[in-house]
């Protein structure tokens, strides 16, 4: 796919829009930290590149012409989705949500996990957490598990391990009584 749009061209729309939120490209270049010579040589390219004017000036404003104003609409949102899906990609929501598939061994998860789940729910609560106590090592894919604990290192390569605590294992026995 040829691009259409290159960095440059990128950077002119999201001045352009800066500038006609700001109402001045003094503004603007305040906001974006260039000088308002350099918003207006942007703004400048993007014009000419479109064929037609964005804003009127003059000496001290700057209003948006209607083809402007039709411009500023459809940049402004396309720019805003843009940064929605950037932000879905990297996983910056605000409010975590889904479900999380945990696998504990019975154990520990009955005494170290359990006891967190309210604190953690109250923290997040668009997040369901599926937790399975068992022994058994689950298989990730074709289980759909996103994590697991274990007691000891997994012979699988592939998955990533980090180390929780380092717990003592003791054994306790009770005498018979006579």
């Amino acid at each position: 796919m040829k691009r259409q749009f290159d960095d440059i061209l990128l950077g002119s729309i999201e001045l352009f829009c800066l500038a006609a939120e700001c109402g001045s490209f003094t503004l603007a270049a305040q906001e974006a930290g260039i000088t308002p010579a350099a918003v207006s040589r942007s703004v400048s390219r993007l014009e000419e590149r479109l064929g037609v004017r964005l804003f009127t000036r003059t000496t001290r404003n700057i209003n948006l012409t209607e083809a402007g104003k039709n411009y500023f609409q459809q940049s402004n949102q396309a720019l805003l989705q843009l940064k929605e899906a950037e932000r879905d990609v990297m996983g910056k929501q605000n409010d975590p949500s889904g479900t999380l598939r945990i696998s504990v061994p019975t154990t520990y998860g009955h005494y170290r996990i359990l006891p967190l789940l309210p604190q953690f729910r109250a923290q997040y609560p668009k997040v369901k957490v599926d937790i399975h106590l068992s022994n058994r090592n689950v298989d990730f894919v074709s289980e759909g598990y996103d994590i697991a604990i274990r007691v000891r290192s997994q012979p699988d390569s592939t998955l990533i391990a980090r180390t929780l605590e380092d717990a003592h294992l003791v054994v306790v026995a009770e005498s018979p009584r006579v």
